[in-house]
């Protein structure tokens, strides 16, 4: 007897320890029940003054929509653990969505002895669904590889290496420089995510994907231009493709390394099928493009050719931007079709011409 008492004790204290409502727990409620139902008047009771300004009801909704458009409707949630840093509480939890598990810190604050919301921040994602990682990424680089075998089908069987690589090299000073000036308005006025962009509404996503679209169109053809003007069309071609595969190949490849790091979801079957698709198009773009560019520059036409397709790149890139804010079919039908449209009319016009090129046309200095 006197050794089942002090089990009995302990029992007793551990469950009360175990069940305790942390002080906080009130303010998860509300959060999931909000993110739930959409309701922001249930969270916004528990916004400390702050967060009641950097999280109104419009950046709620958008960062509600991000959620749901990418994980599915919300079913549950519980506590994972707690940390503290710099006098605010983090409570981790766990919301199981649909399609994916997301872990949420929420930043606790008190005030005059009650916690408030005072942050809220993605912490990790992981995916109930998906093919894997590593097969996933072999799909837009199996793409690019298709277009090369396209070229080399038409004939072009000399292939550049050198050039490839060239123009992969392109891509990486691309996907190091683009960015910086593509985010650098945005940053400005203190806008570091989609949602937020989707939170101001419908003309300011159209705004910031004409944005988006035509500073890389601008940036990616002055940089095709540079390398290819005077070379060989030969060696234009392989410029082209080289970034084609580029992109095919480094993309990806920072998408697998963020998801790895990060959480998320990865592709259904459907999707990468559509992503070998979009790098298959997407480099029969670049190899069509650099090959006009350089013949244009050879003919006394080059900055007029550099700003129509610098434009031209800047539309389809914005369609594409867009859907990257309201994942529309249509959206990325147009976009596919006005890639494939384009590719095979610069093909039509530029092929031929590296086909008849003889070597004492190139031009040198």
């Amino acid at each position: 007897m006197k050794k089942i008492i002090p089990l009995l004790v302990f029992l007793i204290i551990s469950t009360s320890i175990v069940s305790a409502e942390r002080p906080y727990d009130k303010v998860a409620e509300a959060t999931f029940e909000a993110l739930k139902s959409g309701d922001y008047l249930i969270l916004h009771p528990y916004l400390d003054e702050v967060m009641k300004t950097a999280f109104n009801e419009e950046k709620f909704k958008a960062f509600r929509d991000d959620l749901i458009s990418k994980y599915g409707e919300l079913k549950s949630y519980s506590f994972v653990r707690e940390g503290k840093v710099s006098g605010f509480i983090l409570g981790y939890y766990n919301f199981e969505f649909e399609r994916a598990d997301v872990t949420l810190r929420l930043v606790f604050r008190e005030v005059n002895g009650e916690y408030l919301l005072s942050g809220i921040w993605i912490d990790a994602v992981n995916s109930k669904e998906g093919i894997p990682l590593g097969v996933a990424v072999l799909f837009p680089v199996l793409g690019g590889f298709l277009a090369l075998l396209t070229f080399y089908i038409l004939g072009f069987r000399r292939i550049g290496v050198a050039e490839i690589i060239f123009g992969i090299i392109l891509v990486a000073i691309t996907l190091g420089i683009q960015p910086l000036i593509q985010n650098a308005p945005f940053l400005a006025v203190g806008i570091k995510s989609n949602s937020e962009v989707i939170a101001k509404g419908t003309g300011f996503m159209i705004l910031t994907a004409i944005w988006l679209g035509f500073v890389a169109g601008f940036f990616q053809e002055s940089l095709k231009y540079g390398l290819s003007k005077g070379k060989y069309l030969n060696e234009a071609l392989f410029i082209g493709i080289g970034f084609g595969l580029g992109e095919a190949i480094l993309v990806p490849a920072l998408q697998a390394i963020q998801l790895s790091a990060l959480g998320g979801i990865t592709p259904k079957l459907t999707t990468a099928l559509v992503s070998m698709l979009e790098r298959y198009l997407a480099t029969l773009f670049h190899a069509g493009t650099t090959v006009v560019l350089a013949y244009s520059y050879k003919n006394g036409f080059g900055k007029k050719a550099l700003l129509s397709l610098s434009i031209v790149h800047g539309i389809i890139d914005t369609f594409a931007a867009y859907y990257q804010f309201r994942a529309s079919a249509i959206v990325l039908a147009i976009t596919y079709v006005l890639l494939l449209a384009v590719s095979l009319f610069l093909l039509r016009y530029g092929l031929p011409k590296v086909k008849e090129e003889r070597e004492e046309d190139r031009i040198v200095w």
